[in-house]
């Protein structure tokens, strides 16, 4: 019994020395007694995919704006073409204009070139003028810019002159270009805002057929002077996106253009104009791209030819209306000139009958009937298309109809 109690005794004191060993003294810092983890078998985890990039989408591009320009030349109205178009109690000029409407409506620029200023009166040659009727007809047609500053424009004097102008405003033409009412109005700069995109517009003349203008109303019409055109460029250049300068020059009856026509084309480019529309010839000259020293290019058309006329030498039966699509940056930045060209048109007349048709609509049996027969020939699709060839060559297109 005695052994037994020794024996428990003994491994007493054994536990009690070993539990003793895991006392931590007080005197000890905490930090410097390790954690002892027991390693453990991580639970399973259940597999997974390697992580996606998130679907990206393509760059889209800048939206952008796309122009339509028009242009026709010389609405030289004779008092023929006045006196075919007389109705009951007025005249109707609109039919002159019906075949060619498809090509002009729709434009954002529709600029014509009036030779003669709407008077009141069915003027005769040399002192030519037209009814007031015919601006309506313009207006009906589709055109919005108006040139007034032609070798006619006083023909009929300032007063003949201040007749048209009052006329002319009082229709809703986006711009009157080359003649003034008054002398504030001659210094505005001349700015139209199609879809956000701002155009400028000059113009000037060669000429006024040997008339004079009052020393006190100078600035009533838009002389060409190469000093005027420079500070004019100057000026309007910076506060426009596109600029289009309306030139009256050039010799009559001329189908290239000759060495003042250039040198002026080349000031303008120099200048910053983006577009010359050339009148004044009556007849058809070449289109070309001019450049100045820094890149910067010009679309110069030299002569747009006749619009309607009544004219007897058949050079003159020919004419264009220029069109060009533009597209541009929502800030005005002009991205290219996508498409330039001039669709050849043609005069028709016959007793108490004027027409303007596209050159590929026009037939053989009508030229069959064209009254320029009685002063010159032959005339006929031919001679037309061989023509129009030949003078506008590349840039000559035709009319489909098919414009958004």
């Amino acid at each position: 019994m005695n052994r037994f109690l020794k024996l428990s005794s003994a491994v007493l004191a054994l536990c009690i020395l070993l539990c003793g060993c895991g006392i931590r003294p007080e005197n000890v810092p905490q930090e410097t007694q390790p954690a002892v983890t027991v390693p453990t078998e991580a639970p399973a985890q259940p597999a997974t995919e390697a992580p996606t990039e998130p679907p990206t989408e393509a760059p889209t591009e800048p939206p952008t704006v796309s122009i339509r320009i028009t242009a026709a030349g010389d609405n030289l109205l004779h008092n023929t073409v006045s006196y075919a178009c007389a109705v009951e109690g007025g005249y109707d000029f609109r039919p002159v204009y019906e075949p060619i409407r498809s090509i002009i409506e729709g434009s954002d620029i529709a600029f014509i070139n009036q030779e003669v200023m709407f008077t009141g009166e069915a003027g005769s040659y040399p002192n030519l003028a037209a009814p007031l009727e015919a601006a309506d007809a313009l207006i009906d047609a589709g055109f919005n810019v108006i040139n007034l500053a032609t070798n006619h424009t006083l023909d009929k004097g300032v007063k003949g002159l201040e007749t048209c102008l009052e006329t002319v405003h009082e229709l809703p033409f986006d711009a009157v270009l080359g003649a003034f009412r008054t002398e504030e109005e001659s210094t505005q700069l001349s700015i139209v805002e199609k879809q956000g995109i701002r155009f400028g517009f000059l113009s000037y003349t060669y000429g006024l057929n040997g008339y004079q203008l009052p020393s006190d109303k100078l600035w009533k019409i838009s002389m060409i002077d190469d000093a005027k055109i420079k500070a004019d460029l100057e000026a309007i250049r910076p506060v426009c996106d596109y600029l289009i300068v309306s030139m009256h020059w050039g010799n009559e009856y001329q189908t290239v253009q000759g060495a003042r026509q250039e040198e002026l084309a080349q000031l303008l480019c120099d200048g910053g104009a983006d577009l010359i529309i050339g009148t004044h010839p009556h007849v058809l000259q070449p289109m070309a791209w001019l450049e100045r020293e820094d890149g910067h290019r010009t679309l110069c058309m030299y002569s747009l030819g006749n619009f309607v006329s009544n004219q007897h030498k058949r050079v003159t039966m020919l004419g264009g209306i220029l069109e060009i699509e533009l597209l541009f940056q929502q800030d005005g930045t002009l991205l290219e000139t996508t498409s330039a060209g001039v669709i050849p048109t043609v005069t028709h007349y016959q007793k108490g009958y004027y027409r303007i048709y596209p050159l590929c609509e026009y037939t053989d049996e009508l030229a069959g009937k064209h009254s320029i027969k009685n002063y010159e020939t032959p005339f006929n699709l031919s001679y037309l298309n061989d023509l129009s060839d030949k003078i506008l060559g590349e840039y000559a297109v035709t009319w489909e109809g098919e414009h958004d």
